[in-house]
C-alpha cells in the first residue's frame, strides 16, 4: 500500500469518528438529565463541525488531484 492510500485511509477514518463524536454531541445536547452542560456541549459540536469540515475538505481536494 503507497502513502497516498495510507493517507487517504486515515481521512476517511477521522472523518467516520468525527462523524460518530458529533452524533454522541447531538446526544448529549439533548439529553435532559443534564441541563446545565447543554451549552458545553453546543460549543464542542462547533468545534468538532469545523473539523469534519476541514477533512472533507482534504479529501475532496485529495481526491480531486
Amino acid at each position: 500500500m503507497n502513502k497516498q492510500t495510507l493517507f487517504h485511509i486515515k481521512l476517511i477514518a477521522k472523518k467516520q469518528a468525527l462523524e460518530s463524536i458529533i452524533q454522541d454531541t447531538l446526544n448529549h445536547i439533548n439529553d435532559v438529565r443534564y441541563p446545565s452542560t447543554k451549552n458545553f456541549w453546543l460549543k464542542e459540536e462547533i468545534i468538532y463541525r469545523a473539523k469534519l469540515d476541514l477533512i472533507e475538505e482534504i479529501i475532496n481536494d485529495y481526491l480531486n488531484n
